[in-house]
Parts: structure tokens; sequence; C-alpha cells
């Protein structure tokens, strides 16, 4: 059983964050929170902070907001989880200049990974601009390691990693081994849903549209492999070493 740190007396009840790379089934496994329902489910909350906030990390977007800074998406998750156990589902870098062990030390860390090329590839689609530093796996690699320094010295077991492929593959096997890891009772009926947009996902409604028509996880769809241009090829190399890594960690099948 994994100990949950709590950063203040009004934080209460777990914290749990799924660190994922873009492109994960990380939305479709939120869903399977947001079906549990016994989480406050937060969507990438630190991603306005990265895109839009005064603190912004990306020029992607000319609009700015004048908040939240990365200290209020903090107080927030951690005013959530003074209520009820909180899940988020983040992409590790946009949590920014907040990654490290006094974040991580909060909450009960796992992480979600895909193969680099399918990642880069189906993110290309949506953003063909996209940067090294937003296909996240510099981030999630950092992250990881932060995690298993912090579980280590409180002598409890890695964090759970898994991979997209396994969880489409076997998900009921691949949630169980999750809750397990995270100190929850498996759900089997949390594996499917009802379509439909979740407000949940108000940010960012246009990557969502696929996890909103669907009913359950998506079945394997890595058998024809994307070839990439020059500029993405060289991404994708960059990602694999912390790919090869988290994957040799995984949750096995």
């Amino acid at each position: 059983m994994l100990v949950v740190r709590m950063p203040t007396a009004d934080v209460t009840c777990p914290i749990r964050v799924l660190w994922a790379v873009p492109r994960s089934a990380s939305t479709a496994f939120e869903r399977m929170v947001i079906e549990r329902g016994d989480h406050t489910v937060l969507d990438e909350p630190f991603s306005a902070a990265y895109y839009y906030g005064p603190e912004r990390r990306s020029d992607r977007f000319a609009e700015r907001w004048p908040d939240p800074s990365y200290d209020d998406v903090c107080a927030r998750i951690d005013q959530a989880a003074a209520e009820r156990p909180v899940f988020v589902k983040e992409q590790a870098y946009q949590a920014g200049p907040v990654l490290g062990e006094d974040l991580l030390g909060r909450y009960v860390n796992s992480f979600l990974i895909r193969d680099p090329r399918w990642t880069v590839a189906s993110f290309a689609d949506k953003w063909p601009d996209v940067t090294p530093e937003e296909v996240g796996f510099e981030a999630i690699g950092e992250a990881y390691d932060i995690a298993c320094d912090l579980h280590e010295a409180a002598g409890e077991p890695a964090p759970v990693v898994i991979d997209t492929a396994d969880l489409r593959a076997d998900p009921p096997a691949m949630v169980e081994g999750w809750c397990d890891g995270v100190d929850l009772d498996y759900d089997e009926g949390a594996l499917t849903w009802d379509p439909g947009m979740q407000p949940e996902w108000e940010l960012w409604p246009d990557w969502y549209g696929g996890t909103a028509a669907s009913t359950g996880f998506a079945p394997p769809s890595d058998a024809i492999i994307p070839e990439l241009p020059p500029r993405l090829e060289a991404i994708e190399a960059e990602c694999r070493p912390v790919y090869e890594r988290l994957h040799s960690q995984r949750l096995r099948p």
C-alpha cells in the first residue's frame, strides 16, 4: 500500500495523478475514473498555466490569461482533496517549474506511456509544429525518476507504469493492476461508459472527440508503423531512450 503524503492539514484525501505522454489513451483512462464516481477528476489542470497563464512556458497561443499561476493550480488540487479523493490526468511537461519532489511528494503517482513513434505521429496530426517538449518524454522521465526516489526513500514499491499497447490489449488486467498499485478497489463496471463530452474536458474539447464518442477503451491500433518526416524522426529518436527505460519497468500484461 502506498503512503499518501499530505502537504497541509487541509488535504485529507488522496491525490492520485496519472502522468502521461500525449495521445496515449490517457483521456480514456480519465473517463474510466469519471465512471467510477469516487473521485473529483481534474483534466490537465497545469495546461492553463503552461499555455495561457502569467507564468506561461509556451508561446503557442497569443491569448494570455491573468491566471492561473502554477501556485494557483497546486492550491486548486489541494483544495479539491479537502473534500474527497482527487484524480488528476496530466502531461508532465505542463507542470513546468513545479515538477519536482515537493510536488510529486504530495501525490500517489502513476505513469502512462506509448511508443513515441505513434505518439509523435498522432500529435503532429493535430499540431504539425509540435515541439520536443510537448511530446513529453523528457519530462515524464524526470517525473518517474523523482517518484522512484520518493518511493525508495519511503520503502515503497516503484510507481505503476502502464503502456498504452498493453492497456488497449487487456483493459481489465491493466486497470486492475493500476488500482492495486494506487490503493483502490477495482471496479470492472467502470471499463464501459455512455458516450458524451464531459464537463472536465471544457478547456480542450477539440482533442477529446474520439473519447467522447467511445464506450470503452479502444482495441489495439498500432499495426501499421507510421512514417515520419525528418524533423519528427529526430524528435522520436530523442524520446525513445526514455520510452524504452520506462517500458522495461511497466506493469506486465
